[in-house]
Order: structure tokens, then sequence, then C-alpha cells
């Protein structure tokens, strides 16, 4: 007798995780390799299938990239069951949620895998990862991914799966475009290697042999064993104050690699007598120096700089950044150790267990000195790959100078800039006085107490009380006051524009407050920083704060902080910096007629393009120039400055508008557009140019700077994209110019303390500073012309050649009153330059 339902009532249908709409392919018996994915969707169903549609779209693309015929390859789910709304939570959760059949799915995918002749399972995605492994610390794909097991490290897999390897990857579906994209290319390095451990299942044996807690005379040993060899990995771990152990690694000749810790202390305190650590720190000084030995680090810059602020122990062999020549051949791709070790070698993830290094106390220190041993043993393999990469893209020029940059970077990070104390405290002062009555004023306007910290406050007061229409942030899809919110209410001229803008200019103030004037100096009153090689994609040098959490990012210091940084007592600041470089640099690439006349003609550039701008002459803006040296950004000179930039690399006017409002300068869209189009319709070579570099990319993926240097491009062809593949070559190009002159620089005995006695202090964008003693500012203009020469080199683009000059501006302060400009290296502007600056 059939039950009737009334209408009004839904059956609901209890998700069965062992039901099967998705069937797997129907060749196990045989292909040669199993791919595992998570779970069906919609369209995997439909096909009764598994990896059609689009993600199955992207593995195909994948595996024919790597030569992997698809009818090699057996293709199931972990879960062949279509979940609800294709939610995985429905299985498990990242809080310990299990399906009750979480275990019978499991033995049902064993069961299936033992049956396949295939050795090889690739495992695709974190479903299938948990539900197989079933091991607490395989909490992310993003970790594991590249990863290779024997089946037999896993106890209850050791029976049904033995003699098969495991393999862990991404998903195919998180390479498409909406998720990582890039992603697309480290799948290509898994699938590759995951083939030639099937085709050659032996490199999972090779393993370093790794030597912790080492005797006194052990270390000793292994000191003389790494003299002998051409090249050492080097990795150091410590605290903010100290250096806790280090590991050296070498390889023999029958290609066993040894790594081994040296420990410093343990939770008891030191670990060696104060004699022995301290011949422990000698040999190593000995190896540090050796001509004979190259070291291998991962973001080096760390460690020897470590090593010299802490033991004053300098290192004059480092031969090998890995992160540095990653940085090079696949600038879109991750560069830390854990990636290259995923696709440079064969060894399984392991930066989990350093989280040791993170504690206060350390729990573990046997593990704590095996992952140290193991970071740089893994060093020499990935060396070795990533040197096949440098040659393959022609780029081992590139490495070169690279390396090379870090004598003078070094020298810069020791010697720092000497700051005015006294100085900054009063500006700090000042400035908390303004950010006090900007507060008054702004009440004034509100009759409120706003709070200008609260977006809740800021959203209700602009978008309730003052009734301006909404801006909505485009990721969270609310209504925003951000600074671009705010920038563009600023300009409207309605009711809140007032309060808009005193909220940018005290924010303006605050950021000056809490982000320089008190920026945490070192002990010997010296504002130091961390120079990053792999910073930027162009190779122009990023900073940031030291490694021990002192000094700033000097890149982009403010005119009014810069005032307080000053020469050591009896020296002179000065500042060499590559003259309207990067426009230089875009007139050549885009062959324009008007754009090069304005370099060649001799006037100045800047004037040249901002009368093209604002359709004045050039005396006019020269003029005010010259009357308004207080308030430059209120100048037709600025502002051309700015348009141009902005059009070289194609910005568009409401991006110009909001960049623009960062700096309170407040104009509308439509002004912006104009002032575009005023700057690019007279330089038609302009447009011509960025088509031709949007060709370029295309084709190749790869573009050159005007020295060679190649960049590999990954990521999506979209306006982004093409936006940085613009700014490539003429960033990229002026950065190497000044990098390689800064070498140069370095290395110059001319310069060095036994004759001129220059001291180099930080480089910035385009330009370096240094100081010099004022008894040598008689040979102020021998240093410049030195300088001159290295920093100068003649580029040759389509027939024609040009050279970018250099300017210089010396004082007793970095920026302000005390400074004086050298635009003409000859005895008469440097004896004015330096009488104005009151030294005779």
């Amino acid at each position: 007798m059939a039950i009737l339902i009334p209408k009004n009532i839904t059956i609901k249908k209890t998700f069965d995780p062992l039901k099967t709409d998705c069937p797997p392919t129907t060749n196990i018996a045989t292909a040669n390799y199993i791919m595992v994915g998570n779970f069906p969707n919609t369209i995997e169903v439909m096909e009764k299938e598994p990896f059609v549609g689009p993600a199955g779209n992207q593995l195909k693309r994948i595996c024919s990239v790597c030569q992997l015929p698809m009818y090699q390859i057996y293709l199931t789910l972990s879960c062949k069951s279509l979940l609800p709304s294709n939610n995985r939570n429905k299985l498990w959760t990242e809080k310990g949620f299990r399906h009750p059949s979480w275990g019978l799915l499991q033995k049902q995918l064993i069961d299936e895998l033992s049956n396949c002749k295939a050795k090889t399972i690739i495992l695709l995605g974190d479903t299938v990862m948990h539900l197989l492994l079933d091991e607490p610390k395989f909490n992310s794909i993003t970790k594991y991914r590249g990863s290779i097991y024997k089946a037999e490290e896993f106890p209850h897999l050791t029976d049904p799966l033995a003699g098969k390897i495991i393999c862990l990857s991404y998903h195919p579906a998180f390479t498409q475009a909406m998720k990582s994209p890039v992603s697309f290319y480290t799948m290509i390095f898994d699938i590759s290697k995951f083939i030639k451990v099937n085709n050659s299942p032996e490199l999972l044996d090779i393993q370093p042999v790794l030597h912790i807690k080492p005797l006194f005379d052990e270390v000793l040993s292994f000191f003389n064993k790494c003299m002998d060899k051409p090249y050492v990995g080097f990795d150091i771990e410590c605290t903010p104050k100290y250096i806790t152990c280090f590991s050296l690694a070498y390889k023999n000749k029958d290609g066993t690699i040894h790594s081994m810790c040296i420990p410093l202390m343990d939770n008891s305190g030191n670990y060696w007598t104060i004699n022995e650590e301290v011949t422990i720190w000698t040999e190593l000084s000995k190896l540090l120096i050796s001509p004979d030995v190259g070291l291998i680090c991962q973001n080096g810059m760390f460690d020897v700089m470590f090593v010299l602020r802490t033991m004053n122990i300098i290192s004059d062999n480092f031969f090998f950044d890995t992160m540095l020549a990653q940085h090079i051949v696949y600038t879109d791709l991750p560069k830390g150790l854990d990636f290259l070790t995923s696709v440079y070698t064969y060894f399984p993830y392991y930066k989990d267990e350093g989280k040791q290094s993170h504690l206060s106390v350390i729990k573990d220190w046997t593990m704590y000195w095996k992952y140290n041993a193991k970071d740089s043993a893994y060093l020499i393999p990935i060396m070795l790959n990533l040197q096949e990469e440098l040659r393959d893209f022609e780029a081992e020029d590139a490495m070169q100078y690279t390396m090379e940059l870090h004598k003078p970077l070094m020298e810069m990070e020791f010697n720092g800039l000497l700051t005015n104390r006294e100085g900054i405290a009063i500006a700090k002062k000042k400035f908390e006085e303004q950010l006090a009555q900007l507060t008054i004023d702004l009440k004034k306007l509100t009759n409120i107490e706003l709070n200008t910290n609260s977006p809740p406050q800021m959203v209700a007061y602009f978008y309730g009380t003052c009734m301006i229409k909404p801006y909505i942030n485009r990721k969270t899809k609310r209504p925003t006051c951000d600074s671009t919110a705010l920038s563009r209410i600023a300009r409207k001229n309605v009711k809140g524009s007032k309060e808009a803008k005193i909220i940018i200019q005290m924010r303006t103030i605050g950021k000056l407050i809490s982000t320089y004037f008190t920026i945490n100096v070192d002990s010997d009153n010296k504002l130091r920083c961390s120079h990053k090689i792999a910073g930027t994609v162009s190779g122009r040098i990023a900073t940031e704060k030291t490694f021990f959490g002192t000094g700033a990012n000097l890149q982009n210091q403010p005119y009014e902080y810069k005032k307080y940084l000053i020469p050591d007592p009896e020296h002179i600041l000065c500042e060499i910096d590559l003259a309207k470089a990067e426009a230089h640099v875009v007139a050549y690439l885009t062959q324009d007629a008007n754009m090069i006349e304005a370099f060649t003609s001799g006037i100045d550039v800047h004037a040249f393009n901002a009368s093209k701008i604002f359709s004045k002459t050039i005396e006019e803006v020269i003029d005010e120039h010259h009357a308004n040296k207080e308030d430059q950004k209120s100048t037709m000179r600025y502002m051309g400055k700015k348009v141009v930039h902005a059009s070289n690399y194609n910005m568009g006017p409401q991006t110009f508008s909001d960049q623009l409002a960062k700096e309170n300068i407040f104009k509308g869209q439509a002004e912006c557009k104009r002032l575009l189009l005023n700057y690019t319709s007279r330089f038609p070579g302009l447009h011509r140019w960025h088509k031709l570099i949007e060709e370029e990319v295309q084709n190749s993926r790869v573009l050159y700077n005007l020295y060679g240097r190649p960049k590999r491009f990954l990521g999506l062809m979209n306006a982004a994209l093409y936006r940085n593949a613009y700014s490539f070559k003429p960033q990229s190009t002026v950065a190497e110019l000044l990098n390689k002159g800064s070498i140069k620089i370095c290395n110059d005995k001319r310069l060095d303390r036994h004759h001129h006695d220059i001291d180099l202090n930080t480089t910035v964008h385009d330009s370096d500073v240094f100081q010099f003693k004022i008894s040598k500012s008689p040979d102020l203009l021998d240093i410049l012309l030195i300088m001159q020469d290295h920093m100068n080199h003649t580029f040759t683009h389509k027939g024609k050649s040009f050279n970018i000059g250099l300017d210089a501006k010396i004082g007793l302060q970095w920026a302000g009153v005390k400074t004086a400009e050298i635009s003409t290296f000859d005895k008469q502007s440097v004896e004015e330059a330096l009488h104005k600056i009151g030294v005779k």
C-alpha cells in the first residue's frame, strides 16, 4: 500500500558519501598512473566521468605539457557521491568533524587503489589527502603538494598498497583563473617530478646524512672536510639576539650529501665550553672567507648579515643564493625554501619541524637540529637544479651580478644613517600639536566626536549624515570610507568634503608620527634597514626593518623625516641620482621623436613635458617651479612628472586620481583624463610601444631589459599583467644600471678607506647615498667623477644610442635647507655647493 505524502511536506534526503554518482574511468588494468580527485561536481555527475568540464580541461593541458597521455591515467575520485551544494563540510571540516561513513569511504578508496596495477598514486586536492593519509600533520595541500611518500610509510597503507608511491598536488580547479592561475605552472613542476619518480623510484632512496649532537672533535673534522669542497650549504637558526645553531653541508664525490648541525645552546644554557665555542667561531670565520669554498644560502643576506652584526664575522665567499636564483628564473612563483624543496628535490615537506624556533622555550631540540641540518643539505640539490634553470633561461649573467650586489648592500646595512634624535623629538611634538588642532577643527564641522579610526562611524557620518552616495569596496561589497573613498569625497565639493580633507590631513600627519617619527633606531642612534634584492620584480632594491626589529623602509622616507637623517660627525652626506632615468629609457624604447627631443635638446625635461601637458611655455613652467620652492606639489612641473609616469605605464584616469589623492592632490577623474590625454596625444609613440610590449609578452611570456636580462610573465593575460610588462623594461634597466654602478663603486680602491674614504649608507630607487669626511671635501669633484664613470653606460636600442645622466646633492642632512644640488660635475658647481652648506 503506497504512503501518501502531503504536498506541503518536503522529504530531506540523507547525503550518502558511499553512493556512486560519478564512476571512475575503465582503464584500471592498463593505466600506469592513478589520479584521485576530491569529489564530483555537477558536470562530472552528468557525464558520469571524473575530470571533465573546465577543471578536467585544465588537467589535460597540464598533462599535455608534461607529455603524459591521458590514456595512461586511471582517473577516480575519493568520494564519488555528489555533495550538497559542493560543500566539503558534509565530509569533513578543519575543526575535526568527520562524516560517520568516513572510515568506510577510506576503506573503499584503499580497496579501489589496491586493485589498480599502476604504482604511482597522485592525490589531487585536500579532501583526498585527508581521507587517504589520515594523519593530523597533513593539514594543508598548499604545504604538502610536491611531496612524495612510499605507501609503507603509513601503517594503514603498508599491506594494501605495498610497493606504491603516493604523490600530492593541487586539484586542477585551484589553478584556474578565478583561484590561483600561477599554480598551473606549479602543477606542471609536480607532475613532471612524479613522472621521473615513477620511472626511477630509487630517487626516493637518496637521502642526506644528517649529523646532530656532534662531539667537539667531530665538529672540527667536519670543518676540515668542508674546506676541501668547492661549495657548502650554510644556514643559521636564531632568536632576535642570538644564533642558537648553524649547519653546514657538503657533497661527496659519490653524490652523498652530509650535513651537520652545530648547536650553540639548549635549554640548559651554552652547549660548549667558552674555549670550544671560540674555536668553533674561529673555524667558521676561516670557512666564510675562504676563496676556495663557495657559500650556498637561502635568503643568505639574512644569514651573513646576522653573523656580521652579532659575531663581527664577515663572509667574502657568498657564492649562490637559491632564493635569488628562483626570483630570476620564475619571478611569479614562490621562492621560499619549502617551495624550492618541493619542485627541485624529492624530499617531502618538512618546514613544520622548524616551528620549534618560534617557541619561547624549545621543547624538542633534536627535531630543531635536524630541521637546521635539512635546510643546509637541501640547498645543494636545489642549487644544482637552479643552475640548469639559469643556463636554460640565459640568465647566468644576471645571477652573477645579483650575487656581487651583496657586497655594497652589506656595507650599507652595516653603516646605516645617523639620526638627529633631538630634532626628531621636537618635530614629533609639532606634528602632535597639528593633529590636535585638526581634531578640534573636525569637531566644529561635525558637531560630534567622530572617531576617524572607526569604519562604522565614518560610514554612518558620510553616507548617513552627509547623504553622500556610498563607495563600495570591491572585495567586501560593503560601503567603505577607506583612503580612496575619502579622496573622492574630498574633491566633490559637497557637504562632507571639508571633513574628508581634514581627515586625510589627520591621517597623513598620524602616519608621519606613527610610521616615521617613532622609528626604533639602533643603540648608536643609527637608522638601518634590511635590503631585499628580491623585493621587487624589476630588480630595484626594496628595504624593510632590520632582522633585529629596528629601522624601517628607507625607500619612501618623507621629506619631513629626511631632514633629521644626518651624516656622522665631521662628515657630509651625498646622494647621487640617475637623472630622469626611467623617462629617458621610455623615450628610446618608444622611439617617439618628441620624447627623444626632450632629452637631446638639453633643456629641463620635466619642464618640457609640463609645457606640452598644460600648453604653457617652458619659461612659464620653470618660473613657477622656482617661485614655489616650498610647495612643489602645486606646480605644473611636479604635476607633469606625475602625468608622465602614469602615462608611460598606461595608468587609467581614476587610478591616477586616486594616486594623486594619496599626496593630498585632489583632481577629479575628468581632469586626470584630460591631463593624460594632453600628454599621450603629443607623444604617439607611447601607445605604439604599449601594443608592441603586449604582443611580445603574448608571444613568449618573456621580456628582456636593455642589458638582456629576461623576466617571465606567468599570470593571466590581462590589463594588470600588461601594466607590469610596460614597466619592466625601463624600471629593470635603470635598476640594473644603478646596481652595477654600486658594485663598481664598492670595489673601487680609489674610494676605500685608504684613499677618498667614502661610506655607503643606503640605496633608494634611482640613487645611492654615501658620506665622506669634511676633510676630503677638496676631493669631492674627483669622487663624483669616479662615480659618474661607474654609473655611465651607453645603451643602444633600434640603432639609437643614449646615456643617462647623473646628478648629485650634498648636505649636512639628507633633505632640507642644509643641502645643495650639483647638476654639473665641474669645479665651480662643486665649490658653490660646498659653500652653500657652509663648507669652504
